[in-house]
């Protein structure tokens, strides 16, 4: 089977998305790969800046061989330290990409939804009802635009202030 005839999959929202598994497997690969990269380029300037140190400032400390297997394994600290911040990183540039794509998704299929009962009230005769079903779907519009896509929590006082939460009275 050739790349280009690999098989497709159906989202809900009728879109394809190719050889997913493929994408992420090579999202996953260059991610490991730059993060192993970018540990090992700061642990050897580590190793060099501190040797370059010892050199210029106390070019007779101790002997050779002690000195470059304690600056040896301190580089590799850093360059541990390194690789868990860099993947730390990492998967929280990813949950936030996944976040998006919900919210993406969730505001593209509940606008649809939405749609043909909003243009149903034209057809509804009573007035009470049609004033009910347009602040619903205003509520529901204001929610996708407003709280959906927050990137920050609020703190407790902007969240009560709001009206939404109520306070619960302490004793």
């Amino acid at each position: 089977m050739s790349p280009s005839s690999a098989p497709t999959r159906s989202t809900p929202s009728g879109r394809t998305n190719g050889s997913q598994t493929d994408r992420t497997a090579a999202f996953r690969a260059s991610s490991w790969t730059s993060i192993l990269v970018l540990a090992f380029g700061v642990g050897l300037v580590s190793f060099l800046t501190t040797e370059l140190m010892h050199y210029w400032l106390v070019p007779d400390l101790g002997r050779n061989r002690e000195r470059l297997l304690a600056e040896a394994l301190s580089a590799l600290v850093v360059s541990c330290l390194i690789a868990k911040l860099a993947h730390m990183a990492r998967q929280k540039q990813r949950q936030t990409l996944a976040r998006m794509q919900v919210i993406a998704e969730m505001n593209h299929h509940i606008r649809n939804a939405l749609a043909p009962i909003s243009l149903s009230v034209d057809a509804i005769e009573n007035q009470q009802l049609i004033r009910i079903i347009s602040d619903g779907v205003d509520r529901i519009d204001w929610a996708l635009r407003e709280i959906l896509p927050r990137e920050t929590p609020l703190s407790d006082s902007q969240r009560y202030r709001s009206g939404v939460f109520k306070r619960t009275p302490t004793t």
